[in-house]
């Protein structure tokens, strides 16, 4: 990969091209996971691709060009406005888990496979857990825990000591863990909540569209068939285990021709605005076409 942004560099399309598909699964992976949703991840996966073609110019090599993406990434996700529910640990206490058993709807069955709709209530539990972390513990165990970056790296990405991130990982680790072991069945069988009982009040509640699932794919086995078949959870490594056995999501865009056209329409404009002298150039980050700027803000939460 570190090949192909030398080339890009030195101004090869196709390079570029291969760059920018190169990194658009990790980074969907990342924003997926950071923002809880695939429809915001889908837009702040455009937004960083640019922005990572705009700032090629400035990559010097400290760091490979994957780790340096990570880190543009980072900064950019942790610049957005919250967008829905703001999830707190106690909220999803509340939640009604551990619902008696209870039958899927027949028609509910009728528009997805019933493995499938236990595995979208998990994940997208989890993606509630995720949220509910404060901003500086869940991109730290995102990078950590799930893109498995090691501690160098993270910490380079996040812009903090190696010492400071092995202490948010710790805490986010903790956490969830604690929340775990308190209130859900597949990391402890004594807990009454079960996926696949949650179904019903979560089609209910527009939480789960079972004719659009939005985590939920067909493997031959599911990741809550992974970690049965695996036997109880080690509790050292209670969270790690219930997020690094799901799916590694890919997005269903091909950004690549998308952000082309962008790069294509930002230089025509900054060539404009050159030529009539009445604008400044803009250069690097400041060039990138801003879809939503109210959505750059400052963080509503921590």
């Amino acid at each position: 990969m570190d090949a192909l942004a030398q080339r890009a560099r030195g101004g090869d399309p196709d390079a570029l091209d291969q760059l920018v598909r190169a990194l658009q699964d990790p980074m969907y992976r990342l924003a997926l996971r950071f923002l809880g949703r695939p429809e915001p991840a889908r837009d702040a996966t455009q937004e960083i691709l640019l922005l990572i073609v705009m700032e090629l110019p400035t990559f010097r090599g400290e760091s490979s060009v994957r780790t340096w993406a990570y880190r543009v990434a980072t900064r950019l996700l942790l610049r957005l406005r919250r967008r829905g529910r703001r999830w707190t640990f106690e909220a999803l206490a509340d939640e009604d888990l551990g619902q008696p058993p209870n039958a899927i709807e027949a028609d509910t069955r009728a528009l997805a496979d019933e493995r499938l709709l236990e595995e979208e209530v998990f994940i997208g539990c989890t993606q509630a857990m995720l949220q509910a972390l404060d901003r500086p513990q869940r991109i730290a165990l995102v990078l950590g825990a799930i893109c498995e970056l090691e501690a160098a790296e993270a910490s380079y990405v996040l812009g903090i000591s190696e010492v400071a991130f092995r202490k948010r990982l710790s805490r986010a680790r903790a956490t969830l863990d604690a929340f775990l072991a308190r209130h859900c069945g597949v990391a402890d069988p004594t807990n009454p909540c079960r996926c696949a009982y949650q179904v019903n009040l979560n089609v209910a509640r527009r939480c789960v569209n079972p004719a659009r699932l939005n985590y939920a794919v067909a493997p031959t086995r599911t990741t809550l068939e992974v970690l049965r078949a695996e036997g109880e959870i080690r509790q050292i490594r209670l969270s790690l285990d219930l997020f690094r056995t799901q799916p590694k999501f890919s997005s269903t865009e091909d950004f690549a021709e998308r952000v082309r056209a962008l790069v294509a329409s930002a230089s025509s404009l900054s060539g404009a605005q050159e030529a009539s002298g009445r604008f400044p150039v803009t250069r690097g980050s400041d060039a990138v076409p801003d879809r939503s700027e109210r959505s750059r803000r400052a963080p509503e939460d921590p």
